[in-house]
């Protein structure tokens, strides 16, 4: 223990009684604490995460959803087809109409997410007949081929009719599903953006009050005791209260003044050269658009940059 006390104070650390190996570990990671919580609340990291979120879940979403339509094109062919050969052009001509479905119903749903991230819905009522015929129709043509079969002489296979049945209402869930995804991730987005503007503006509110509070007044120095070898009165020594009074009364109260931002005195002055180049008076609304400060603040803000102009002209 000592020559470890020894090493550390060569190297110029600091040893203090109590401060363990456990200790200092806990101390780090209580700072690495602080240093994640002002990280997680971060605007542009939880863009960040959510965006990078909802890429890679949309990403299998897509990737499963391809294999469904995948399955479902069987179905559809054998729906079709049914006992024509190879060389009958309607065997070929199968194969196109399941793509044709998902391709269709792909190409909505893709502009529907683009819309839907923006907060703007489709608002027509065969925007979702059109996705319900889609999938309607290819449920239908899986379904039908192994339903059949309980009617004929076939062997029914009750595996296959679920797995018919099931594969497109996943696809249409699925399809459903992606669009609310998207929006709801920029939901999230715009609303971290909009507490760390909040929190911004509380900061520079809090700032421009803290500056314009006036400091406390010094303590007047206490009075020398009075000469007890001084001959004169006490009431000859004091000049007369009466007369001082109305002096002291005739200066007005200077408030101190509001110290501001470089940042927001210019664009403070940039609204009142607007205002002038309009023949308009600046008034203290243009003030607390542009900070967010109390009214008897912002009016002598205003009269400090007025004042300030006055100067300058």
């Amino acid at each position: 223990m000592r020559l470890r006390r020894k090493q550390r104070q060569e190297l110029g650390g600091e040893v203090r009684p109590g401060q363990t190996r456990r200790v200092r570990k806990l101390s780090d990671d209580i700072d690495e604490a602080g240093q994640l919580r002002r990280l997680a609340r971060n605007a542009d990291l939880v863009a960040v995460q959510v965006e990078r979120m909802c890429r890679r879940t949309v990403t299998g979403l897509w990737f499963f959803l391809a294999l469904g339509l995948c399955f479902t094109t069987e179905g559809v062919h054998r729906f079709l087809a049914g006992d024509t050969e190879q060389s009958d052009p309607l065997w070929w001509a199968a194969w196109t109409v399941e793509p044709m479905f998902a391709g269709l119903l792909i190409t909505i749903l893709n502009f529907e997410a683009v819309i839907l991230s923006h907060g703007v819905k489709p608002g027509h009522t065969w925007w979702g007949r059109l996705k319900h015929v889609l999938l309607g129709s290819t449920l239908f043509m899986n379904v039908y081929p192994p339903l059949i079969t309980v009617f004929t002489e076939e062997a029914f296979n009750l595996g296959s009719l679920v797995v018919h049945v099931a594969i497109p209402v996943i696809v249409y869930g699925i399809a459903e599903v992606i669009p609310i995804i998207m929006a709801r991730t920029r939901q999230v987005i715009l609303r971290a953006y909009a507490d760390a503007d909040k929190r911004e503006q509380q900061a520079a509110s809090d700032a421009a009050a803290t500056e314009s509070t006036p400091a406390e007044p010094a303590e007047p120095a206490p009075a020398p005791d009075a000469d007890p070898t001084c001959s004169e009165p006490a009431e000859t020594a004091q000049p007369d209260r009466a007369e001082t009074a109305p002096a002291v009364q005739a200066e007005p109260a200077r408030k101190p003044a509001i110290r501001l931002p470089e940042s927001l005195m210019a664009a403070i002055r940039r609204v009142r050269e607007e205002r002038t180049a309009q023949g308009q008076q600046m008034t203290v609304a243009d003030v607390q658009s542009v900070v967010k400060l109390p009214p008897q603040q912002a009016r002598q803000v205003l009269d400090d940059v007025m004042a300030t102009v006055g100067a300058s002209a």
